[in-house]
């Protein structure tokens, strides 16, 4: 018996709780705990930007599809919220992952991190926080970054 625990907590400790028996249950068992995604718009590239978090009536520009550019969204996702340090190489990997086939015109990119959660209302509020800007034709650059993350 004590082996069977031993290589549960081995594989489960290891693997941050993601093993496969066991990976499915997370799903249920985290239900109504707040999560988050990251969500594209596509901007102008003479908009000037606010760093604000806005509610999701209130997003700026129009919205870009990722997978139609070849991104796998949850790749994006936990791109975006596992990044603790928005660095110029951060910013330029990020760029080259949404833009790594770019367009013919010029395409500004505008990445936002996504909260969720339910409320007591038994509705859910979600907000939406700008984080990095992104383009063809810019390098990418500390001033595209919200500043409420910069290093």
């Amino acid at each position: 018996m004590w082996g069977v625990l031993l290589v549960y907590a081995l594989t489960v400790a290891t693997h941050l709780g993601e093993f496969w028996p066991f990976s499915i249950y997370p799903m249920f068992s985290q239900a109504g705990n707040p999560w988050s995604r990251s969500l594209v718009r596509e901007v102008a590239p003479e908009d000037s930007i606010s760093w604000d978090t806005v509610s999701m009536d209130a997003l700026p520009g129009q919205p870009y599809g990722v997978a139609e550019g070849g991104v796998d969204a949850i790749d994006l996702a936990n791109f975006v919220s596992k990044t603790q340090v928005w660095d110029e190489d951060r910013v330029a990997a990020l760029q080259l992952m949404l833009l790594a086939d770019p367009p013919r015109s010029p395409l500004d990119l505008l990445v936002f991190r996504v909260r969720a959660r339910l409320t007591d209302t038994d509705s859910v509020a979600i907000l939406a926080t700008p984080y990095v800007r992104v383009g063809t034709g810019r390098l990418p650059s500390l001033a595209d970054v919200n500043p409420e993350i910069r290093p």
